[in-house]
């Protein structure tokens, strides 16, 4: 269904559902695949069929992001793709979230994103051009009073897409969003075992698998998608309708 081959990709948040999912599908379609994480990386690499690197990366250092790109570099020449999938959730609503953990969530999602594309936006510009595809949320769409931080670096990372796609319009790189859903991971549910959000009275009433959405991440890194820089891709099983009754 998708080619990369020859295409470099670094994905971050490999090790999880989703990154795990990424990193598998870009690998049996071609790509020379970079797993970045903070931990497991090499052993997820070591698992793909086809090119592939691990590379330890916390995504809000500065240095590691640098490193990172530098052994892609070394191993597979100038980076085409990032997906910039690493992310961090905790459940609070405004008067409740402690401030350090508000922080944590805008360092790993907002801060952690812009780093990736200030740290890979030099190696696509000398390779003539690449595609950068930030993984938002329903909840960068919706108000989510519970998930007040979350919620909030998710409308954020919105405003940073935009900018850095008028930014790098004119070196031939692309910047886009997928919005998911309520993806079937450990992410969606609660200390308790609930679901953080119930889906059972909307349009799809259920929750999307990893594949789904890897199947609109795959489409905006690819050359189907080279008309559009600064768009957003909406995956949610029309969780944005709202409830059917």
């Amino acid at each position: 269904m998708f080619d990369f081959t020859g295409r470099t990709v670094l994905i971050t948040g490999a090790t999880g559902a989703l990154g795990t999912t990424l990193s598998t599908r870009f690998s049996a379609a071609g790509a020379n695949t970079v797993a970045a994480a903070r931990t497991g990386a090499d052993r997820l690499a070591a698992q793909l069929d086809g090119p592939s690197l691990g590379v330890r990366l916390d995504v809000t250092s500065e240095s590691d992001w640098t490193e990172a790109v530098q052994r892609t570099e070394e191993r597979f020449g100038p980076l085409d793709i990032l997906i910039n999938n690493a992310a961090y959730l905790r459940v609070g609503t405004v008067e409740s979230i402690p401030l350090d953990e508000f922080q944590r969530v805008f360092d790993t999602n907002v801060t952690g994103a812009l780093l990736g594309i200030r740290a890979a936006a030099p190696s696509m510009r000398g390779a003539g051009g690449g595609a950068i595809v930030n993984v938002n949320s329903v909840a960068g769409l919706a108000a989510a009073p519970d998930l007040v931080a979350y919620s909030s670096s998710k409308w954020a990372l919105r405003g940073l897409m935009r900018a850095a796609a008028k930014g790098l319009a004119r070196d031939n790189i692309r910047v886009n969003a997928v919005h998911p859903g309520i993806i079937e991971t450990p992410l969606a549910y609660g200390p308790d075992g609930d679901p953080l959000v119930p889906v059972d009275d909307f349009a799809v009433p259920r929750n999307a698998t990893s594949d789904e959405i890897a199947d609109f991440i795959l489409f905006a890194a690819s050359d189907r998608a080279r008309f559009a820089t600064g768009s957003e891709l909406v995956a949610d099983g029309g969780f944005t309708l709202g409830p059917l009754s």
